[in-house]
């Protein structure tokens, strides 16, 4: 056990680590593994829909509480450098994706079409408030 670790140690053990396992039951977005993917992990992740859209098609998805299948497919990425190194590629090219400018557009342009299909706000609205 590693205790409690700081922001640079975290991303030190990452960064060391192949393979990064992450079977939780809710996750709605999936910092750490973001963190991880960034770190070049190869994922073993659990199979959620909000992981699942983010991730597919760069980790292996399991039930969070099938431990044996979770086992395997840890053992599986230990036994194949090759899907290991590819599986950690995919990963950390889909999270270099994922800006805070990119988020920050995503917004702004949510916001503009949201305002463009709003009614237009006329002066008898204002009289009558």
């Amino acid at each position: 056990m590693l205790g409690r670790l700081s922001t640079e140690d975290t991303a030190s053990w990452l960064r060391r680590a192949g393979i990064y396992a992450f079977p939780a039951k809710y996750e709605p977005f999936g910092l750490s593994v973001l963190e991880a993917a960034l770190a070049g992990c190869a994922m073993v992740l659990s199979d959620l829909p909000t992981l699942r859209e983010r991730w597919e098609g760069a980790a292996i998805f399991v039930a969070p509480d099938e431990h044996p299948i979770l086992r395997l497919a840890v053992e599986s990425l230990i036994a194949d450098s090759g899907l290991r190194h590819t599986l950690a590629m995919r990963a950390r090219r889909r999270a270099l994706d994922l800006t805070p400018e990119r988020m920050a557009r995503g917004y702004l342009a949510l916001y503009r079409e949201l305002l463009a299909r709003r009614a237009p706000y006329t002066e008898a609205q204002a009289c009558a408030s």
